[in-house]
């Protein structure tokens, strides 16, 4: 056969840009067989739905892929399939599943460089090699985040890199100088040696550039690694050092490299991870001047992603300084400096595109989240407020008043954008109200993103040449993010309650105390910091600030206390789940059939001390009023209710608990509450009385499953999302086809009993039973109907990943959906009922660090329609909710209404004062969220 040299030429180009991709069979590879070509499309199709957060349709594609690659005794492809299930099982939050496919990763790309031949000869590096270091580097960054920081430096140890040679190199383009050079070759028509011996040179400048660029990202990534262990185990001499590493190594005089996406965020948290120690440090001058030079390199970039980290240490770096002042006023003055650098980076933050790549970069880049500049921001004015009050635990005025107002400001807003972030992380689709078209656009727009993100950083099986350079997807990528504002700002232009969600800003203080606030109530708004706590007692008339405890006394007093409410001892393993026998009458995931209540005295130890740190500050403009209560971190999964306001006791009836002298409701946050009554006045009135959704089907071994044949081909759910937040609510890993979710048949009572009232007070009731408490029926019929919606079932809080946070449904039998009712498609449900009650709720008892699992929760109804949502925050008996449920109705639906909330408390004071079921476990696990009117 003869070949021309064009042909040759052609063979080369493709032999070079194809080297990282293929393997050393390549006349024998399925490159163009049906069978790869069924790989390679469902390894794309699979990795597209999981960049959109559809993990479990991602599921089988990856999984086909995975069986495909195997099959065929491919390991490199085989290899890729197992990174993309990494990054799907890590997502999910089940680490040790996503460490195995890791590790499986690793070991099929170390058989591909083993295998390799070809290209590999001619440019002496190979793809296989630097992927499964990156896979050694993802694993390791994922033990990071979960604190396991032995085994995350461990497995850093285990990257095969060396720091790079920074010596200058002769300037190349990544493939610029070889297709130059072909096509001098190929419009001259040389000969064939002269073709190879112009073509090996350019081959091993390429060689040079690629090796030195992917040196250059592994060492730093592990630098950046060790340094991040080495922070967080307080060893800062030593994180010093790596991050100094990071840093000397991305000083590459290699042209090209330093303009490079990845280098530049490498660049720039090393300099401001460089801060971060110094400050660790009480170093503030050397922070100071670390953190400006990540600034001026931020901006320079154009990079608002790395901006505000570097933004937020020069307000740290100043705070720092400014704690040495003995002067108030002096302080003072240091403090409005600093809080300057402060309202930059919260700026810089606002303007970051929600769900842009370089936004989720950000997430995992840096030391601090954006959570922390909320925090630390609205401590500071706190702080600043008290030094200049005139006195102690009075109301504010003046100067004083103003920080006060802002710190409460600042802190409204960081609520606001922790559920954007949680949105975020859960890839929501907040699609209910708004225009389909501007959906899909938004949709293909993040879409694309994500292909060019991972075409620049990640793993890649693929042949044939890249279309575009490295700085054309860069200049797309920025026009991508662009484009994004402009569809966002048509979104909210065409929908108002979108925008309320994703781009409201918060009330300020004096406005809450003029929408939100009446004579009667009393807004009690917590924020927890690292070193002190703070507590707004806001009435319409004045506001007072309190200092409090810091954050982890206050989370281990909530600890103590819950550990009263539900003993240890009571718990019961996720093993006990293979079987309902024997579970008595507990109710969900946590508990077991033994007696609940504990000693009396025990109990109202913990509570009053609670009480005394976080209430009784404040007990002189609490009395006799109702209290709205804006709970942040672990206080909100505690039931304010169950405090005791007074020492001693033995007697659970006759403990003096808050709920006896005061009204509770809660919120998000109190610009939430204007919000929904906004909201609530434009609705449309609901036109019928009750639904109640109870007792669904979760196991196809469940007697009510007839037809076995049946519901063996139609299996029961057992997808990602409600495995990863069984798993996570348990504390304990999860297989897939081994768990079972117990029956909820105290439920049934439950809804029965709540129908039968509604009935008798000339309400027409529909109750859901059975298989017909599924996901289809929630999603597609017409539930704005109803007035009020029940639902018993397994409600899960996730304290870990808010993200899972949803509601179970019928498992057996569904034809849409996967039963497990997660909160970014609660959002997208459009109800008319103003009352929402979730009555088997259920968090990982001992682990409540967080509130975004309840906050997620009833913020996603509340958006869908409900201005008041009641939940449980742990696993209840039945008979005692079933009473305790039935009286609550019985009072709201009375021929003399009365509000969600005093409904709530008189039928909590009367199970008190009943003594059979006087223990907090029994009465206290629900609250009422939302508005009370």
């Amino acid at each position: 056969m003869k070949f021309s040299i064009r042909y040759f030429v052609l063979v080369l180009v493709c032999a070079l840009t194809c080297a990282p991709f293929t393997s050393a069979q390549q006349p024998q590879r399925p490159g163009a067989s049906g069978q790869q070509l069924e790989f390679a499309d469902a390894l794309k199709q699979g990795r597209a739905l999981l960049k959109r957060g559809k993990a479990d349709q991602a599921l089988p594609l990856l999984e086909t892929a995975l069986k495909l690659a195997t099959d065929a005794n491919h390991p490199r492809e085989a290899a890729a399939a197992h990174d993309a299930l990494g990054d799907l099982y890590a997502r999910e939050g089940q680490y040790e599943t996503a460490l195995k496919h890791y590790q499986d990763a690793r070991t099929g790309f170390q058989t591909a460089t083993a295998q390799n031949r070809g290209p590999a000869v001619i440019t002496g590096f190979s793809d296989d090699a630097y992927n499964a270091d990156l896979m050694l580097a993802k694993t390791g960054e994922m033990q990071t985040r979960v604190g396991k920081y032995e085994e995350a430096a461990g497995i850093y140890r285990q990257m095969q890199v060396q720091k790079p040679d920074t010596s200058p190199l002769k300037p190349v383009k990544q493939g610029g100088g070889l297709f130059n050079k072909l096509k001098t070759i190929t419009s001259t028509q040389p000969s064939a040696s002269s073709v190879a011996s112009t073509t090996t040179g350019a081959l091993g400048d390429i060689q040079r550039g690629f090796a030195a660029y992917r040196q250059t990202i592994l060492y730093t990534t592990r630098e950046l690694g060790f340094g991040r262990i080495d922070y967080l185990t307080d060893q800062p001499d030593s994180a010093k050092k790596h991050f100094q590493n990071a840093l000397d190594a991305l000083g590459s005089n290699l042209p090209g490299i330093g303009n490079l996406g990845q280098t530049r965020r490498f660049r720039t948290m090393a300099r401001t991870s460089l801060g971060d120690v110094a400050l660790k440090q009480n170093r503030a001058k050397d922070a100071l001047k670390s953190y400006t030079d990540a600034l001026n390199g931020a901006k320079s970039d154009q990079r608002l992603d790395l901006t505000w980290p570097a933004e937020r240490g020069i307000g740290r770096a100043k705070l720092l300084a400014a704690s040495a002042e003995r002067d108030p006023q002096r302080k003072l003055h240091a403090m409005d400096d600093a809080m300057v650098s402060y309202h930059d980076a919260l700026a810089t933050i606002e303007t970051i595109r929600e769900g842009s790549i370089n936004a989720d970069e950000a997430r995992t880049t840096f030391l601090a989240t954006t959570g922390d500049v909320y925090d630390e921001a609205s401590g500071a004015l706190a702080a600043m407020a008290l030094l200049a009050a005139a006195k102690p635990d009075a109301p504010l005025e003046g100067p004083a008043l103003n920080y006060a107002a802002e710190a409460f400001k600042i802190a409204e807003q960081g609520r606001a954008r922790s559920l954007l972030d949680m949105l975020s992380e859960a890839h929501a689709e907040i699609t209910q109200g708004v225009p389909p078209e501007l959906q899909q656009k938004k949709s293909a727009n993040l879409e694309r993103q994500q292909e060019i993100a991972e075409q620049l950083t990640g793993v890649k099986v693929t042949e044939g040449a890249p279309d575009k350079s490295v700085q054309d997807l860069e200049a797309e990528l920025n026009q991508l993010e662009t484009e994004y504002d402009s569809i966002e700002n048509q979104i909210r232009a065409a929908n108002p309650r979108y925008a309320s969600l994703t781009g409201a800003q918060p009330l300020a203080l004096a406005d809450v105390q003029q929408q939100v606030l009446d004579n009667d109530t009393t807004l009690l708004e917590y924020s927890l910091g690292a070193e002190q706590s703070y507590l707004w007692a806001v009435t319409n008339k004045g506001v007072t600030l309190y200092q409090l405890p810091a954050r982890d006394a206050l989370n281990k007093q909530v600890s103590d206390l819950r550990d009263q409410i539900v003993p240890v001892s009571a718990r019961r393993s996720l093993n006990e789940l293979a079987t309902t026998r024997g579970l008595s009458d507990g109710r969900g995931l946590g508990l077991t059939g033994s007696n609940i209540a504990g000693s009396a005295a025990d109990f109202a130890k913990a509570a009053n001390a609670l009480y005394q740190s976080a209430v009784a500050p404040a007990a002189s403009v609490i009395t006799n009023k109702r209290l709205l209560i804006v709970a942040d971190g672990a206080l909100n999964y505690l039931p304010f209710e169950a405090l005791v306001t007074a020492p001693g006791g033995v007697d659970y009836a006759a403990l003096p608990y808050l709920v006896q002298t005061n009204e509770i409701i809660y919120a998000p946050s109190a610009s939430v509450v204007a919000a929904i009554r906004q909201q609530k006045n434009g609705a449309a009135t609901a036109s019928r009385g009750l639904l109640v959704v109870a007792d669904p089907v979760f196991d196809a071994k469940d007697p009510r499953v007839k037809n076995q044949a049946a519901a063996s081909a139609d299996g029961t759910t057992r997808d990602v999302s409600i495995v990863s937040a069984v798993a996570d609510i348990s504390g304990t890993p999860v297989e897939a086809n081994s768990f079972r979710l117990p029956r909820l048949e105290g439920t049934r009572t439950e809804a029965q009993q709540i129908a039968q009232l509604a009935r008798a007070d000339g309400l027409a009731p529909d109750v859901w039973l059975d298989f017909d408490a599924n996901e289809a029926n929630v999603k597609t019929r017409d539930i704005a109907k109803y007035r009020i919606l029940h639902v018993a079932t397994h409600g899960l809080l996730n304290t870990e990943r808010p993200q899972f946070t949803g509601v179970v449904l019928s498992l057996v039998g569904n034809r849409e959906g996967d039963g497990f009712l997660r909160t970014d498609e609660i959002f997208n449900l459009k109800l008319g009922a103003p009352l929402v009650m979730l009555s088997a709720c259920e968090t990982g008892l001992g682990r409540e660090k967080r509130g975004e699992g309840v906050i997620g929760l009833t913020r996603a109804f509340m958006y869908a329609g409900a201005p008041t949502v009641g939940v449980s925050l742990w696993s209840v008996a039945d008979k005692s909710t079933a009473d305790l449920m039935t009286d609550f109705y019985r009072r709201y639906l009375s021929k003399q209404p009365t509000t969600p909330p005093a409904a709530l408390r008189a039928a909590q004071q009367k199970m008190i004062a009943g003594k059979q079921n006087s223990a907090p476990f029994f009465w206290a696990p629900f609250v009422l969220v939302g508005d009370w009117k």
